[in-house]
């Protein structure tokens, strides 16, 4: 399958809106199906507010999943380039 096709099959999988569940460190989608987890603890239980990093992680990774399921792709993109970039 290309790029295209993977997507949509995500798409096609998952219901929306998904949120961040930070007690589970879960993201879920809109039936109660498990997404992921999020787990990083392995170099961020060394950085201050690790708590705060890994719940800011989870809530990002939903966030991009809704704006790329509203079709708003161009807007990820351009967001994901300027946090590379910085």
């Amino acid at each position: 399958m290309n790029l295209s096709e993977n997507n949509n099959l995500a798409l096609e999988t998952l219901k929306f809106p998904v949120h961040y569940d930070a007690k589970e460190q879960t993201i879920w989608d809109a039936k109660g199906m498990m997404v992921c987890d999020i787990r990083g603890w392995g170099k961020i239980q060394f950085m201050n507010k690790s708590e705060d990093r890994q719940d800011a992680i989870g809530e990002l990774i939903a966030s991009l999943l809704n704006k790329y399921q509203r079709n708003e792709n161009a807007k990820i993109d351009e967001e994901l380039f300027r946090m590379l970039a910085s």
